[in-house]
């Protein structure tokens, strides 16, 4: 896995640091299973998996993992809105949506956010929307990257 750069500056990867420390939030148990065990076989440490729920944003700020993984769904805006809350943080994390179902199902939703389709999740993804999610991130902040 190569180095990714979170929405707070720092630095993960295998270019000498460590790996990405990532955490998974979907409420499929399985989903988040197979998930999990794919970004480990590529070298990710997955932190943490969960539901969506309040408790989520908490174990975020606690655990600051350098990027989130955060289903959507065209029909519910719980994920959307979890995204957004995860952007708040303090020190924040990159944020990379996913979904199952098409990307123009979601209209204008996705404008401006990371997206990685669930049939092509994997850590090489996951690291290029990072990169996206944290120069988007960097520019807001008014960082100049």
């Amino acid at each position: 896995m190569r180095t990714i750069m979170s929405a707070d500056g720092t630095q993960a990867g295998a270019n000498g640091t460590r790996p990405a420390r990532i955490m998974i939030i979907d409420d499929h148990e399985i989903t988040r299973a197979a998930c999990r065990a794919l970004l480990r076989t590529e070298g990710a440490d997955v932190i943490a998996d969960m539901a969506v729920g309040d408790h989520a944003i908490a174990a975020a700020a606690a655990l600051r993992p350098d990027v989130v993984v955060v289903d959507v769904s065209p029909a519910a805006d719980a994920g959307f809105g979890l995204a957004r809350q995860l952007r708040a943080l303090p020190h924040p994390p990159a944020v990379v949506l996913t979904s199952s179902a098409d990307p123009a199902e979601f209209g204008t939703r996705l404008d401006g956010s990371s997206f990685v389709a669930k049939a092509g999740l994997c850590a090489g993804a996951i690291d290029a929307a990072a990169r996206r999610a944290s120069l988007r991130g960097c520019c807001r902040a008014g960082h100049g990257r």
